[in-house]
């Protein structure tokens, strides 16, 4: 296991030192221990099916953290992910932002409980680990128009992701979601429920992960104008029929 930790541990560092990220030896600990664990609790809960150390580096650890240099740094944020099933990247930002509060939220019970585990053994203050659906709780007081930043990574189309999103946004705060080398088509697609939703893209940028070959974008979503109250629609209705 110490030769897989020497291992691992120079792979993240040439990974971070290529995206240009300031790191501590702390964080390659902690990220060290995030995989330990993550390896061992997969097993029980099937948490992903990329397991290997140096797929997880790339594909979880440095894709969440690619975003970081395209932040504004300044002042505390409060973050939202939504549908972060292991962590990602919600968990791995927290690591590299300490100041900042996130709400890692997700529908599987058995994540939520990995990522609660989790934030205590790496003795992490400043984040919540929520069971529920975004439908509901973008409802919820102290949930609604409650954060500056919102992100998501792989749960779906951008017209059906901006109705789980944007609700959650404070006004002029905004939504960070990771997309494939269609994104072009799924903006066209989403021109509707940016209109009805109150924001619109603010950016597009090519993400360089190292190692990774899939092509990579963020879209950067800024939220304009306040979301009429009866967004997001019940559970299902989005993915069924998306605006």
């Amino acid at each position: 296991m110490k030769k897989n930790k020497v291992d691992f541990v120079d792979k993240l560092e040439t990974g971070l030192n290529q995206l240009d990220i300031y790191y501590s030896q702390q964080q390659l600990e902690q990220l060290w221990e995030y995989y330990c664990f993550f390896e061992t609790e997969n097993k029980k809960y099937n948490l992903s099916s990329i397991t290997k150390a140096e797929e997880v580096i790339k594909k979880h650890f440095l894709d969440s953290l690619v975003i970081l240099n395209h932040l504004d740094l300044t002042g505390k944020k409060s973050w939202l992910d939504i549908g972060t099933g292991a962590g990602f990247p919600g968990l791995v930002l927290k690591l590299f932002l300490p100041g900042d509060s996130f709400y890692l939220l997700d529908s599987s019970a058995k994540k939520i409980n990995f990522l609660k585990q989790l934030s205590y053994k790496l003795d992490l203050q400043g984040i919540r680990a929520t069971h529920g659906r975004a439908e509901d709780l973008a409802k919820a007081d102290g949930w609604r128009a409650s954060f500056d930043h919102v992100t998501s990574r792989a749960v779906a189309s951008l017209n059906i992701l901006l109705e789980y999103t944007v609700p959650f946004l404070k006004l002029g705060g905004t939504a960070f979601l990771y997309k494939g080398p269609e994104y072009k088509k799924e903006i066209e697609d989403a021109e509707n429920a940016l209109d009805i939703l109150g924001s619109q893209i603010k950016d597009t940028i090519k993400l360089d992960v190292p190692g990774l070959e899939a092509e990579r974008y963020l879209l950067v979503i800024e939220k304009m104008q306040k979301t009429a109250p009866k967004y997001p629609r019940r559970a299902g209705i989005p993915n069924k029929r998306p605006l």
